[in-house]
């Protein structure tokens, strides 16, 4: 699925008049309908609460959502036809019948490639990392060699956003919710469609 980008979104635009309740609440069923049917098994998302290889179906769902709604500078691929890599910080856990899930797909005209991020690698090779909770020690070395570039950083630790992530996904009342720190977003030259915006927590360092 392509979403269009439109020149007024605006990824430090008020978070709370994004959209009226009533557009809000039909945005948050549009997502939620995307993540559930682009990806995944009806059955699953019922059960991915209780269910770990469940959870990362619906994680990597909204990985591919997010790379959908967000807008990276040109000069982050070397060609149109380059693969936008998403890496993952830590184990991997979109291995197997997860993972191919996203052959075929793409975001912006570009493959979706995904594949584990390399000891000591320079988190600037990614258009997204996704960093697990388990990699806590080292997330201030990635955001660190992640600053000033234009990779889109994804957490699930608690406080990954307000330490300088740019997108961490969280958990509240056992469903995925995510948080978004849009000074984090902008420092990387991303544009994160006002859609996105509307669904999510914002938060500053």
């Amino acid at each position: 699925m392509k979403t269009p980008w439109r020149k007024n979104d605006d990824p430090r635009g008020d978070s709370g008049r994004h959209l009226g309740a009533g557009s809000a609440w039909k945005a948050r069923a549009f997502l939620w309908t995307v993540v559930c049917g682009v990806l995944i098994a009806a059955p699953l998302c019922a059960s991915a609460q209780d269910d770990i290889q469940g959870e990362y179906r619906v994680k990597l769902a909204f990985l591919y959502n997010f790379a959908q709604f967000v807008q990276w500078p040109s000069d982050s691929f070397r060609d149109s036809g380059a693969p936008l890599t998403i890496c993952v910080a830590g184990d991997n856990p979109f291995q197997g019948e997860i993972e191919q899930s996203l052959r075929g797909r793409t975001a912006g005209g570009h493959p979706i490639e995904l594949r584990k991020l390399q000891m000591d690698e320079n988190p600037r090779n990614c258009q997204m990392i996704f960093v697990r909770a388990t990699e806590r020690k080292g997330i201030p070395k990635i955001l660190a060699s992640s600053k000033g570039s234009s990779t889109l950083t994804v957490g699930e630790a608690e406080g990954f956003a307000e330490r300088g992530g740019i997108i961490n996904l969280t958990r509240e009342e056992n469903k995925l919710r995510f948080e978004v720190n849009i000074d984090a977003a902008a420092q990387s030259r991303l544009k994160i469609s006002s859609k996105l915006l509307a669904l999510a927590k914002i938060v500053k360092e």
